[in-house]
């Protein structure tokens, strides 16, 4: 893959390129940008680049071929499930003190580095301040302001936009075999992001999307509907920042369709009968929007996630058990 073949975010690689081109590259760059929309394999196009035996990424050659199967060893990937934690910090240490292995540079690529612990920022931060020459980090995160200051200021920082969706259904188009209805409603729900879009196109959550619009809607009740349901939206942070911003679409839509009539302009286009079905009160949707962001801005903190969302269910349903 090339720069050319990697969806939108022209500016970007040009900037990244010039680096390249003039082989004066920073010490750290600070990737940042909504999640799921191309930061990281940016970054690995730049390590292929600056690996390659051609300096073009050819795909053919030893460090290439490394690469693409992910054993090159002068490449180094830190990202988990939870969080990057000291002990992560101490595989970088160990790794950026040595001399790289086959290569003249080592990139180490921090992955959602918003989830690193005050223990593993500490210690990069004491890692990145004066760095072997031959070691270039790329911090990735969606969520810059949870970078430190000390951090930040460190860094060549590289900002990144959400796709347009014209530049979604490009991918969706060509890369998964979608009909053309499929690929405008996925275009359209995924926030700008590819990595959304390829959670809607995962049945389960699609399905379970559609759940919560019938409790919002009123036509699915109770409170075991809803607990269950809460339970499985947020069974990890990613799941839960994903219904949580569907939850604002739907009430954003509510508000459209109510007070233009203009279905035309509304998200989730195929949720149009329980928009419909949804009793409209202007009070009830911003209330409802608020909770909906203090949610999202909670879930920032060791909470208990099913609790949250249950209890913003009951909240934003009027009680309505």
């Amino acid at each position: 893959m090339a720069f050319e073949d990697i969806i939108g975010h022209d500016r970007q690689k040009r900037f990244l390129k010039f680096f390249l081109e003039n082989k004066n590259i920073p010490h750290a760059f600070l990737f940042c940008g909504q999640e799921g929309i191309g930061k990281k394999k940016i970054a690995m196009e730049f390590a292929r680049h600056l690996f390659c035996q051609t300096g073009n990424a050819c795909g053919t050659c030893r460090p290439c071929v490394k690469l693409e199967r992910g054993s090159h060893p002068d490449l180094v990937v830190i990202e988990n499930e939870g969080s990057i934690g000291i002990d992560d910090s101490r595989l970088i240490t160990k790794e950026i003190s040595e001399y790289p292995f086959e290569s003249e540079k080592r990139v180490i690529i921090i992955n959602n580095a918003e989830t690193m612990t005050i223990e593993a920022a500490n210690a990069l931060l004491k890692t990145i301040e004066e760095p072997p020459p031959y070691n270039h980090f790329f911090i990735i995160t969606s969520s810059e302001r949870d970078i430190p200051m000390t951090i930040r200021s460190r860094c060549t920082r590289v900002p990144f936009s959400v796709l347009s969706p014209v530049q979604l259904e490009q991918y969706f188009q060509g890369s998964k075999s979608l009909d053309a209805k499929k690929v405008s409603l996925v275009s359209s729900i995924s926030f700008g992001s590819i990595g959304g879009g390829l959670f809607w196109l995962d049945d389960d959550n699609f399905s379970l999307r559609l759940k919560l619009a019938e409790i919002i809607s009123g036509q699915r009740k109770g409170f075991v509907a809803s607990s269950s349901v809460a339970e499985m939206a947020s069974r990890t942070d990613r799941n839960m920042a994903m219904y949580l911003a569907f939850l604002l679409s739907f009430f954003r839509d509510l508000f459209v369709s109510h007070e233009t009539g203009d279905m035309s302009r509304i998200v989730n286009t195929d949720l149009v009968d329980e928009i419909n079905a949804t009793k409209y009160d202007l009070g009830r949707v911003e209330r409802s929007m608020k909770r909906i962001q203090e949610s999202i801005r909670i879930m920032r903190y060791n909470v208990n996630r099913w609790l949250i969302f249950e209890n913003l269910l009951i909240q934003i349903t009027g009680n309505r058990q």
